[in-house]
């Protein structure tokens, strides 16, 4: 029976699938980074309305905290990333 998967070595194959590994988890890792403190503020945001009766000051502080956390976590999560892509 002829094998129709033809592999340069298992060296190569470790390092692709590390590639693609990495590269799925850098995609999560972006998914909970913008998209928890985001929810999270904003949930804050609106308990903390909901409590002192101001319907949309807090839910929008919240937004806004968690835009720019968002921001700041994904800038300090790709920045050594760009910088290795750089140097390459």
């Amino acid at each position: 029976m002829p094998c129709f998967f033809v592999f340069d070595s298992p060296i190569m194959l470790t390092q692709n699938n590390f590639k693609k590994f990495y590269a799925i988890s850098l995609a999560w890792q972006l998914g909970f980074f913008i998209v928890l403190p985001i929810v999270g503020f904003l949930f804050l945001g609106f308990w903390v309305d909901k409590a002192f009766g101001t319907t949309p000051f807090f839910m929008l502080v919240g937004l806004l905290i968690g835009i720019v956390g968002s921001v700041y976590e994904t800038y300090h999560l790709l920045i050594p990333l760009i910088r290795n892509k750089d140097d390459a």
